[in-house]
């Protein structure tokens, strides 16, 4: 081949890499994120600013009890969501119940992308027989019905906030740890981490300085993905009162009490349902985004 051909050839791998790079860094800014991305990010703002200042905003108290005011409609007597069957007012109890799941969604996603993410970098790096142990336990844990595995470990240690936490975020862990090692394979194969290994770096560098950022990376678009599953879980343990000890508001309770006057009115089990949805598809939305954003094939698009 003659040598301008091949200089041309060179010239445009190096374009090309360029490209990459340049749609990596600058996906965010090329790319507008659209009127649906910014709603719901207004959305799931909201959420959190009711969940930390709701003991401070003007709202009544959200378990009492007022049965002259029972069932009443939205804009009546100056509550702005109505009340449920004991006369409390809604609007009170889905900002005091949003803190119930802003913390155990929060919680377990951050434990579980830096617990499971560190164990499952650690065992796709050094491979042999602790990968082959520690994944034989993950897919013990996957084996049995995730619901029903927290439904026996909530009868066990009981119900509350604290408890509740700490149980979905360790049963959250063996999800991330299986993500975190196949996305720590496919980092491995790259030339940087042959590199770092021919000029003698040591493994605990090349796991927290070369590996882990690159893994956490990816575990975090996972992890807001993932906030939608745990408000769910959360949810159907209230429903089945299994949840935050009685009168504490959470959205799952809150449909649940709903439920015997769906015959007289749709109200309290709709609105909670409602506004659990909208998170949910809130976060969904951002995820994915964020996921396409960090996408160099979509980004191109």
């Amino acid at each position: 081949m003659p040598d301008d051909t091949q200089g041309a050839v060179a010239e445009a791998e190096i374009v090309n890499d360029t490209d990459d790079l340049e749609t990596l860094d600058t996906a965010f800014v090329r790319q507008p994120f659209g009127l649906m991305f910014w709603t719901a990010i207004g959305w799931l703002a909201l959420i959190v600013f009711l969940a930390i200042f709701a003991s401070w905003l003007p709202f009544d108290d959200p378990n009492r009890i007022n049965p002259g005011n029972r069932l009443q409609g939205i804009f009546s007597d100056g509550n702005i969501l109505g009340t449920d069957s004991l006369g409390r007012d809604n609007l009170s109890r889905l900002a005091h119940g949003a803190r119930i799941s802003v913390v155990i969604s929060l919680t377990s996603v951050t434990v579980g992308v830096l617990i499971g993410g560190i164990i499952g970098t650690t065992i796709a790096y050094y491979g042999g027989r602790l990968e082959k142990m520690v994944m034989a336990f993950v897919n013990m844990m996957f084996a049995f019905p995730g619901l029903i595995l927290l439904l026996a470990v909530v009868a066990m240690v009981g119900a509350s906030l604290q408890s509740l936490t700490v149980t979905i975020s360790v049963l959250s862990i063996p999800l991330y740890i299986r993500f975190s090692r196949g996305s720590t394979l496919a980092f491995i194969s790259l030339d940087y981490i042959a590199a770092d290994k021919m000029l003698g770096a040591r493994d605990r560098r090349i796991i927290f300085r070369s590996l882990l950022p690159n893994v956490l990376a990816t575990l975090v678009t996972f992890g807001l993905l993932a906030l939608g599953g745990v408000i769910v879980a959360e949810g159907t343990l209230a429903y089945l009162g299994f949840s935050v000890p009685v009168p504490q508001a959470t959205w799952g309770r809150m449909i649940a009490d709903g439920k015997p006057q769906l015959d007289e009115t749709l109200q309290p089990t709709l609105i909670p349902a409602t506004v659990m949805f909208l998170t949910i598809l809130s976060i969904h939305l951002v995820g994915d985004r964020v996921r396409r954003s960090f996408d160099v094939r979509e980004a191109r698009i």
